[in-house]
């Protein structure tokens, strides 16, 4: 018997492009597959699979960067590289080992490496591919992203709000109006951030040190977006605040808030 963390692919893990969502989710589908196989010679070569469809996966995505002269190209390359060697050593004495070390392995690398991309640097590229009346048309709170816990949930949802409620101008002044909301969302996030540090606590969470430290980051990030913003154009401004929260909230949400109340699934081997 062997715990592991189930991953499943769900809508909230969308980039907003169809074709390479579409191939995310294939990523996902094999490596359930390898998850209920029991059949040793059969799961090597599902993984072997899984390994040839991330190179060609990655082969497109970088095809499709370049048709847009994206001027990060190289560095997602690089990141590209680092996926496939870690998945390399993963395989490299697989044959030896037992199926409930395999699964776990190849669980931990779909969270640990290729979720964590997915979440950041490939919804970051996709962002780009977007005018800002269509990011807006994007840009609100679902019910996907609910992590199980109803009052994070609800303060989640509330950061969103107020992150919607900027866009949403009821000033004369455009700016006066995001700076002044994106204080009150600034403040709120806050606030929001010592209850889960709080809630970290009375768990006896594992992780919560690192997770105070993630937060202490997006903050420190969110006060320098805030005295930046005179100094930028309405369109940088909009474009900036969404991509803060649809990009490194959303992410934080997905992928380290869900790890505070994630039950792995008992699974036999």
């Amino acid at each position: 018997m062997n715990k592991l963390v189930h991953i499943n692919w769900e809508d909230a893990y969308c980039v907003g492009n169809k074709k390479i969502d579409t191939e995310h989710e294939r990523l996902f589908q094999i490596a359930k597959e390898i998850y209920n196989c029991k059949e040793h010679e059969k799961i090597l070569d599902i993984i072997k699979e899984l390994v040839k469809y991330t190179k060609f996966h990655f082969s497109n995505e970088e095809n499709f960067m370049k048709s847009l002269n994206y001027q990060l190209l190289e560095e997602h390359q690089e990141i590209h590289k680092q996926i496939v060697s870690k998945l390399n050593n993963l395989i490299k004495n697989i044959d030896k080992e037992p199926n409930d070390i395999i699964i776990k392995n190849v669980s931990d690398f779909i969270f640990k490496n290729l979720l964590n991309h997915i979440l950041t640097v490939d919804k970051k590229f996709v962002h780009l591919t977007m005018n800002t009346e269509q990011l807006k048309k994007r840009f609100f709170w679902k019910d996907c992203y609910k992590i199980g816990n109803e009052k994070i949930d609800e303060e989640h949802k509330q950061l969103f709000d107020i992150a919607v409620k900027a866009l949403d101008y009821k000033d004369n002044d455009r700016k006066k109006h995001i700076k002044e909301t994106v204080q009150e969302l600034y403040s709120y996030m806050k606030s929001h951030f010592e209850h889960e540090e709080k809630y970290m606590t009375s768990i006896n969470y594992p992780e919560s040190y690192d997770h105070t430290i993630l937060h202490e980051k997006i903050i420190e990030e969110m006060n320098n977006f805030l005295k930046s913003i005179s100094k930028m154009s309405i369109e940088e401004v909009e474009r900036r605040l969404i991509e803060y929260i649809d990009i490194w909230l959303i992410n934080h949400i997905l992928y380290e808030d869900r790890k505070i109340i994630r039950k792995p699934i008992e699974t036999k081997i």
